[in-house]
């Protein structure tokens, strides 16, 4: 069993005083206006429409992809897809003529995944206007060779995922971006890289014009990858997967977007540990959508009641971030002509503007992404912009913000049943950090520690997108009790575990304490216990409710969920990294806890 702890007067000051702090004493993001040297002709900026903020070359910084395409239909060979080698510090070289040959096309977006299985990220570039996809093998050293790909999907967006469960990297394709239907397009892979399409994949087409934007996620928490496809104009699709990589559409689809919007973030934003989505622009007078999902994949749309202090502005994405450590995803909309604006979450999803939390930056911002970037343990921020010919931007994480000691969550685990003899056991588990990206939560590792009999064992666990990994139990024998706990480690080797679960080979349903949701397998809710205080003035809970989640401020909690401990202060001397939920049966310490963060936090 794993006990957390937190000091209850540390979070109750990071509660109350984060806001007000931001506010009085600084933005949380300052930009490095040098940091990007600009990567088109003239100095005026490219028309990035998307990018990524992830490490390419394995050095354990991350690096920064721009996606470059000015506009529909253009005439002529388009802008250069652009690589940016990171120093470690957060200072950029632009690599593009070694890595990928100075290579311009009209690519809307990118795929970045290993695909051919070698260990080192791939990077899938389709072509927006009927062209030909191209596929960038990673040769290692920041060295992409160019394979054109028999194919012209004219994709707007594009997501890697394991979507049918067998370990290796799939791509989705978005079609119709040059003005077809809006469908999805799904392309299995054989292990090696060599990619198929799975015909019939996605029935139907979403009824807005022009995909711009795909996400996948657990919608309907089965433990495999669900499909978002956003339009540019009008009502957007979803599709839900059976575990093999043929979808359905859901049921009760979306509630319907207005205006024009680009960049949907999905997270959990009321703790019930299911995921919730943001589109932006999409309700009346172009202010953020925020629907609200009932755990079954089904979403209402509660915008106006969860949502305060939001204007009428042209914005091009949602990003969920949690850069004060309390628990709950805070929401950044990435605006085209005004500073980003920062929502604060209670805690139960509902949003207050905090002023000031940026420093005012340049026009034309199209998109956005989240990851720390200098190596200081900060929350950063990487901008891409277009269409007036600004520039692409770099935000720091001030010294507001604290260091990041808190442990990623493990928000759900499946709990395996009726194992037979000798069989392997695939596991699926959801992790939840302090930044929502397209490459899932920033880790070094996430992996099962199952315990067989006396000996314990380490099994590294895959990504599969979203915020979903996988890993395999080696079969066992007949009567062989097997326990296991998914663990994750961000990157500043923070490591947090659920509690764990206990099988026995040949047997029934297994018996653990994290709320799986309803697996392929099957799987089992967890538990809570409301918990105690120790003298030192520390809580700690356990677990025994099997529906509701647990409180910690630790790390989240988000549906029963269990990690491992983070006390004290960062190196900056602030903060305890705490993280707060809500357990099923409140105990007397947590009603004055919660009742005095409530008091103490500050509203607009």
């Amino acid at each position: 069993m794993i006990v957390r702890r937190f000091v209850v007067s540390g979070c109750l000051a990071v509660l109350a005083g984060w806001p007000a702090s931001v506010e009085a004493g600084g933005p949380l993001f300052v930009e490095d206006s040098a940091a990007l040297a600009p990567a088109c002709a003239g100095g005026d900026g490219c028309w990035t429409n998307y990018l990524r903020v992830t490490d390419l070359d394995g050095d354990d910084d991350l690096d920064v992809v721009l996606v470059n395409m000015q506009g529909l239909f253009q005439v002529g060979p388009g802008e250069p897809l652009v690589i940016y080698e990171n120093d470690g510090t957060g200072v950029f070289t632009n690599v593009s003529d070694t890595a990928v040959a100075d290579h311009s096309d009209q690519h809307r977006e990118v795929a970045i995944a290993d695909f051919d299985g070698d260990g080192d990220p791939d990077i899938y570039a389709p072509h927006a206007a009927g062209g030909t996809d191209v596929l960038f093998t990673n040769e290692g050293d920041l060295v992409f060779t160019a394979e054109d790909i028999d194919l012209g999907s004219s994709a707007g967006a594009a997501r890697p995922a394991d979507l049918d469960d067998d370990g290796d990297m799939d791509l989705v394709l978005s079609g119709g971006y040059d003005g077809g239907a809006s469908t999805v397009l799904v392309y299995l892979n054989d292990g090696a890289g060599a990619l198929t399409e799975l015909a019939g994949a996605v029935p139907g087409s979403a009824s807005g014009m022009q995909p711009i934007d795909v996400d996948l996620f657990d919608a309907d928490g089965d433990f495999d990858l669900d499909i978002l496809l956003d339009t540019h104009q009008g009502d957007n699709g979803l599709w839900l997967n059976d575990g093999t990589g043929m979808f359905t559409e859901a049921s009760d689809g979306l509630p319907s977007a207005d205006n024009l919007h680009y960049g949907p973030g999905v997270c959990d934003v009321d703790g019930d540990g299911d995921l919730d989505i943001w589109i932006d622009n999409a309700g009346p007078g172009r202010e953020e959508q925020l629907l609200i999902n009932d755990g079954a994949g089904a979403f209402t749309d509660e915008s106006a009641d969860r949502i305060t202090g939001n204007s009428d502005a042209d914005d091009n994405g949602v990003a969920c971030i949690d850069v004060d450590y309390d628990g709950d995803f805070d929401a950044v909309v990435i605006s085209l002509f005004t500073a980003e604006r920062y929502f604060v979450n209670d805690g139960t999803g509902n949003f207050s503007l905090l002023n000031g939390a940026f420093t005012p930056g340049g026009l034309s911002e199209l998109w956005g992404e989240f990851g720390d970037v200098d190596g200081d343990g900060r929350l950063d921020l990487v901008t891409g912009a277009g269409e007036s010919g600004d520039l692409d931007r770099v935000f720091l994480g001030s010294k507001v913000q604290d260091v990041d000691a808190t442990p990623p969550a493990i928000r759900a685990v499946q709990t395996p049943t009726d194992v037979a003899a000798d069989t392997e056991v695939v596991v699926h588990f959801a992790v939840t950090d302090n930044a929502v990206t397209d490459e899932g939560p920033r880790l070094h590792g996430a992996l099962l520690r199952v315990t067989i009999g006396a000996e314990m064992q380490d099994v590294p666990a895959g990504f599969m997108g979203g915020d979903l990994f996988r890993a395999v139990v080696p079969g066992q024998p007949e009567g062989t009790m097997v326990s296991f706990q998914a663990c994750a480690t961000d990157r500043q080797d923070n490591e947090g575990c659920a509690d764990a679960i206990v099988f026995e080979v040949g047997g029934g349903a297994g018996t653990g304490s994290t709320d799986g949701g309803s697996g392929d397998a099957g799987s089992e809710s967890g538990t809570v216990d409301a918990g105690t205080v120790d003298e030192s003035g520390s809580a700690s809970l356990t677990a025994t409710d099997g529906s509701a989640t647990s409180a910690s401020a630790t790390d989240s909690a988000d549906a029963g969920d269990s990690s491992g401990t983070s006390e004290g202060e960062d190196e900056d001397g602030g903060g305890c990294g705490c993280r707060q939920s809500t357990p099923s049966v409140p105990a007397p310490w947590l009603l004055v806890l919660s009742i005095g963060a409530l008091g103490l936090r500050r509203r607009r």
